[in-house]
């Protein structure tokens, strides 16, 4: 006699033998007692919960012989309930939707409908793999699945509910089956295996049922196999062997090492699996499902029934739960599942395990994005749920903490000392002094101003107001500190700024062109004689309303396309703003009229001069340097009213800066 496999061998015969769909069974069988039995049903879950099963079951309760009607307890002993059993009753028609997806076969389907059952009270069409249909086959069914006869009942089974249409779903009573819980699963194999004469230890069926996934059938093919070994004694360790799981405990050992941070001993654990034969793949779904049960325990408790481990106390768990913080959890879990679909296309397979593993031991010594960017900004963010605050790379850390909020600054406030980040002031007013313009922004942006720099009053014999002090009429008047003003001599020229930030000083003659075009060339030559020979063949213009213009002949017009591609405008830009101290911009002209000039120095690469200004040519007369102009902007203005003197010059009679020197 052939053998008959475990999964068709203990088919649930009844309502009572259907295991983890409750919710299904009792539905029907309170529908068949108060006779409102649709004539089409839709049963969708996933592979071995029981969806053809329930169908059997339903076809014996609508046709068993020992009632007069249908039952909710078929006999299961009649012609019809042993022919529906065993699939070759003439009335239920079980029909393979894969193999007929066909307009033809669901024509024949309709065309037998119209034809009374032989032997039964109903014929039943049990159409497996529906949604293997196609949509003309589909449509073709619509109206006999709306009103069939009165004598047809239609059960449809399918994985995919979704891809089924909507005109279908609409005729049919949907049952949604549930993936089966490892624990009842657990339990159904523990009674097979006593009908089978067979000993197994509870762990090694609680693994059995975990392996199965949910799927009562795949529990059942498993423990066929073990069983066909021939031993008559089921333990964990033979299992893990035969199905190639890791160790429970090898698993364990992983774990704890990426808790302590261990990356010598991580490694070792993971090489030890993959020496064992285990593969990759197989020892990261272990991984992600023991950290799971580590998540699990560490957010609802060490008494959650959502934790199923054998071979591991409980209590073990529970304490290398402890270890982690639940958020590291579940970023180790998403890094796993990612790394599980990069390795299958990836030739360096074990370097990605291992590059991962490492990540995950090291994890304390990195920094969340969300802190990383609070410490930058000057506040420190401290870890959720009570975490120790991780270390933070020294390659990442903020040496420099972030400057003071802008405010002015009272008359005993204390002078801050300056840093190298805070230009030099240049006096403006008598009494008063206001810094130089920001650093210089990368590539010429526009730095924003949000609010005013601060005022440091260093003159101590000025009795103005300053905010938040009262008037003194017992000094001078406002007239005579404007006639005192007006007599003082000039303010000596101010300090000239650095090269690399931003200054309102900027030529005033034309000669200057010359020797700013000169030092640009300088500093271009740095970049390499390439780049040097590019620029020297233009012409500096004119520098107006933010901008550079170089001028190039027709016949030098490639050397001005060379400059437009890949980031060369952009260095020159560069070198005019660090030059001139201020964000600047530069267009390139082409003019026949034009004749490329270069500088005197363009051929010999000369070295950077220094920036003061250059004497005039030997042809002019030499004209004494005098102080530089200061640019006014509207951000100077807005500096000049903070001063109370100017302000309140400006504000009284209307008056707005023309010219500082």
């Amino acid at each position: 006699m052939s053998y008959t496999v475990l999964a068709r061998k203990y088919r649930s015969q009844d309502f009572d033998e259907v295991v983890g769909q409750d919710h299904v069974a009792q539905t029907l069988k309170r529908a068949i007692e108060s006779g409102r039995i649709a004539h089409a049903f839709l049963f969708t879950g996933t592979r071995g919960t029981g969806k053809t099963s329930m169908a059997r079951i339903l076809a014996k309760a609508l046709n068993c012989e020992k009632s007069k009607a249908p039952t909710t307890k078929p006999c299961g002993v009649c012609e019809s309930c042993r022919a529906i059993a065993r699939g070759d009753d003439i009335d239920v028609i079980e029909i393979d939707a894969a193999s007929n997806t066909g307009v033809d076969n669901v024509r024949t389907i309709i065309e037998n409908s119209a034809y009374r059952p032989v032997l039964s009270r109903f014929k039943v069409y049990i159409i497996d793999v529906v949604l293997m249909l196609c949509k003309a086959a589909f449509n073709a069914l619509l109206k006999t699945l709306e009103e069939p006869p009165e004598h047809v009942k239609f059960i449809l089974a399918t994985t995919e509910a979704e891809k089924v249409l909507q005109t279908i779903l609409s005729r049919c009573q949907r049952y949604d089956f549930r993936n089966i819980p490892t624990r009842e699963i657990a339990g159904h194999l523990k009674e097979l295996v006593k009908k089978e004469g067979i000993e197994a230890e509870e762990d090694a069926l609680l693994l059995v049922a975990k392996a199965g996934a949910g799927s009562m059938r795949d529990s059942l093919s498993l423990l066929d196999r073990l069983l066909s070994v021939g031993e008559k004694t089921l333990t964990v360790e033979m299992i893990e062997q035969l199905l190639g799981l890791p160790k429970a405990q090898l698993m364990f050992d992983l774990a704890r090492a990426i808790g302590k941070g261990d990356v010598k001993g991580t490694l070792r654990q993971s090489s030890e699996m993959l020496m064992r034969g285990l593969s990759a793949d197989s020892m990261l779904t272990s991984l992600v499902d023991h950290l799971r049960n580590l998540l699990i325990l560490r957010t609802c408790g060490a008494d959650s029934d959502l934790v199923e481990v054998p071979g591991i106390a409980l209590s073990d768990l529970a304490e290398q739960a402890g270890r982690f913080d639940p958020v590291n959890l579940t970023q180790n879990i998403t890094i796993l599942e990612e790394l599980r679909r990069h390795m299958r296309q990836s030739q360096s397979g074990r370097a990605l395990l291992d590059a991962t593993l490492v990540r995950m031991t090291l994890a304390e010594q990195f920094t969340p994005v969300a802190e990383l960017l609070a410490r930058v900004g000057g506040t420190a963010t401290g870890g959720s749920d009570g975490a120790q605050k991780k270390n933070f790379p020294s390659a990442l850390r903020t040496e420099n903490p972030a400057p003071p909020p802008l405010a002015v600054s009272s008359r005993s406030a204390p002078e801050p000392a300056p840093t190298p980040h805070h230009a030099p002031v240049t006096p403006l007013v008598s009494g008063m002094e206001f810094p130089a313009a920001e650093a210089a922004s990368p590539l010429g942006s526009v730095p924003s101003v949000s609010a005013p720099p601060a005022l440091d009053f260093e003159d101590e014999d000025d009795d103005l107001p300053r905010p938040g002090k009262v008037w003194d009429s017992s000094g001078p008047s406002l007239k005579e500190l404007l006639a005192q003003q007006a007599a003082q001599s000039a303010p000596p020229p101010a300090a000239e700024p650095p090269a690399d930030s931003f200054t309102n000083v900027e030529p005033v003659n034309t000669n200057d062109l010359r020797a700013l075009w000169t030092t640009l060339l300088a500093m271009m030559a740095e970049h390499g004689p390439m780049f040097h020979s590019l620029i020297s063949n233009g012409s500096l213009a004119a520098v107006e309303d933010g901008q550079v213009v170089i001028r190039y002949t027709k016949k030098n017009e490639t050397f001005r396309k060379m400059l437009e591609r890949n980031g060369k405008k952009d260095l020159v830009r560069d070198g005019f703003s660090k030059i001139l101290g201020k964000p600047m911009g530069v267009r390139f002209e082409v003019d026949d009229a034009v004749e490329s000039e270069a500088a005197p120095a363009a051929t010999a690469l000369p070295a950077r001069p220094a920036a003061a200004a250059r004497p005039a040519p030997p042809s002019e007369p030499a004209q004494p340097a005098g102080p530089p102009a200061i640019r006014i902007t509207p951000e100077l203005i807005e500096q000049i009213k903070q001063d109370p003197l100017a302000g309140s010059v400006m504000d009284k009679f209307g008056a707005t800066p023309v010219k500082i020197e």
